[in-house]
């Protein structure tokens, strides 16, 4: 979030579409994790597809502290609602608080466990106007394929991270990474650029993200 690591580009995007967002992610650095949340750029844009189109209903999988829900709550209209899930416990404690300092608690469902486990318990209020994916990356076909059943018509599928960090694009993965959380992204990425399906491209910011209209 800190400006000093910016470029000359990124630092004048940020001052000017962004800087609200970015002071927001700024309470959050004191928290140990708060560097692998999204960017307030990124942030930014999840707040412009939801009011784009009109999206009253968001499933997130993975909450972490909770910035990503933040922004999106504010993004939504006032009877709009978000089910966001998180598995570890101390992370959802601090997501809890934060979305009552944030005063959105009451735009934000916290369930607590496995992500599968959970979205199982969220098929009787499908379909969703947009379901948002940023866990654990070795899940995320799995994520996909749920997705896909319980996304409406013109929903949006997101997803952050991509670009795997900056892997995707190799011939093969390397030694420090997963090889399953490599081949799920290259076939998570190939399924959502299938043109029958879904209009959508993957956004090069600096994680890369993948959004999909479901046609």
């Amino acid at each position: 979030m800190r400006n000093k690591n910016l470029d000359n580009k990124s630092l004048y995007i940020r001052q000017t579409f962004t800087k609200e967002y970015a002071e927001l992610g700024e309470a959050f650095i004191n928290k140990e994790k708060y560097l692998i949340q999204i960017s307030a750029e990124e942030g930014k844009l999840l707040g412009l597809f939801i009011k784009m189109n009109n999206i009253k209903t968001i499933v997130e999988i993975g909450t972490l502290y909770g910035y990503s829900s933040i922004l999106m709550a504010r993004a939504l209209l006032s009877d709009g609602h978000i089910y966001t899930i998180e598995k570890n416990n101390e992370y959802a404690d601090i997501a809890a608080q934060n979305f009552a300092d944030f005063k959105v608690d009451d735009k934000i469902t916290l369930m607590r466990g496995n992500g599968l486990d959970q979205l199982k318990k969220l098929e009787a209020h499908s379909p969703f106007d947009m379901i948002f994916i940023d866990a654990d990356k070795a899940s995320y076909t799995d994520y996909l394929d749920w997705a896909e059943l319980h996304i409406r018509q013109r929903g949006l599928i997101v997803a952050d991270n991509t670009l795997l960090f900056d892997t995707i694009y190799l011939k093969s993965s390397p030694k420090w990474l997963s090889e399953k959380s490599w081949h799920n992204m290259k076939d998570f990425n190939a399924r959502l650029a299938n043109e029958s399906k879904y209009y959508s491209m993957l956004i090069p910011t600096k994680e890369g993200m993948t959004v999909a209209l479901k046609l």
